[in-house]
């Protein structure tokens, strides 16, 4: 007999993508009576609620659920506490990405063959615009984001985090959930504590279209969060980063100082516009081997994130230490 699978949908302000959300999500094989769909909303202010509530008006699986707490890791636990008591498994999504047909499916089985805690999803970024596109090569590049398992993919297997997932109840359960005083991060957080009771496992088949961002600041933003609450993971588990993880702050702090000292020495410029240059190089490659002239933009976008995520590191880590003393 088919496990009941709970699909978790966090939302706010989605009204462009969550019906197409909800039909890639539904359509799959999967029995119906087996399957519940919450959209968990965070207080949205178009018409996100409306349109999921006129699904759940024609298909009594679907519900829509208020999140007084807003953030993802908030919907989630929450979703966790009023699913189905059937549900042995919860299905994370988000609102604006692209599900395959069979998506359910796929990720029930792998999560039952594996015995996982969690089955995550490697992301592949997507475009709606000229920008978009630039961002999403950046994205799916080593240079942009230094070769995390679920943005690179490749090959399935046992992983260290992955973003949002297919997540055991029992397990999930077992944690205590997201942590909800982490608004970003909160994927790789609560990877890092399912690694106790089952582990992560990366499946290449289940590959999921992610919206990227469509302009600068909300690039920048993004990115800056994520460093943020990296550095707050890596403080409160005590980890230590990963060479990829400590690139950006040193980036930031090195490029800092060669422009306050290159006010006076404008020779000290030069490893700037080197690192310029690398990215510009990186991006026309790829824009040739690809005939896509937008990816000409990469080099903003690469830049972008690698300065917003290592400032929002150094800000995380700064704010971490004064908060617990130190490590």
């Amino acid at each position: 007999m088919a496990d009941f699978v709970t699909i978790v949908v966090p939302t706010l302000n989605e009204e462009l993508h969550i019906e197409q959300c909800l039909r890639g999500l539904l359509d799959d094989p999967y029995p119906r009576d087996h399957l519940e769909v919450l959209v968990v909303d965070g207080g949205s202010t178009d018409a996100t609620v409306a349109i999921a509530e006129r699904f759940a008006a024609e298909l009594p699986l679907v519900r829509v659920v208020h999140n007084p707490g807003r953030f993802q890791s908030a919907a989630f636990n929450l979703a966790l506490r009023v699913a189905d008591d059937r549900a042995t498994c919860l299905l994370r999504c988000d609102a604006h990405a692209l599900y395959p047909p069979g998506f359910v499916s796929r990720a029930v089985e792998t999560l039952e063959r594996t015995g996982a805690a969690m089955v995550g999803f490697p992301v592949m970024a997507t475009a709606e615009s000229p920008f978009q596109a630039a961002v999403a090569f950046a994205q799916t590049t080593r240079v942009g984001i230094g070769g995390s398992a679920y943005r690179v993919g490749g090959k399935s297997g046992w992983v260290e985090s992955a973003m949002h997932g297919c997540f055991s109840r029992k397990a999930v359960e077992a944690v205590g959930g997201y942590d909800e005083t982490v608004a970003y991060n909160e994927d790789a957080e609560l990877s890092l504590r399912l690694q106790a009771v089952g582990g992560v496992w990366l499946d290449e088949e289940l590959r999921v279209g992610l919206l990227s961002r469509p302009s600068l600041g909300g690039l920048t933003r993004q990115y800056f969060f994520y460093g943020r609450g990296r550095a707050a993971t890596v403080v409160t588990h005590r980890q230590r980063p990963h060479p990829r993880q400590l690139a950006p702050p040193a980036l930031v702090i090195w490029h800092t100082i060669l422009l306050l000292l290159g006010i006076r020495r404008r020779a000290l410029l030069v490893p700037i516009g080197a690192y310029l240059a690398a990215l510009t190089g990186v991006s026309a490659f790829g824009a040739a081997r690809r005939r896509e002239p937008a990816l000409l933009a990469a080099p903003v976008a690469l830049a972008t994130m690698h300065h917003a995520w290592g400032g929002g590191f150094i800000v995380g880590l700064c704010e971490s230490l004064s908060r617990t003393g130190g490590l």
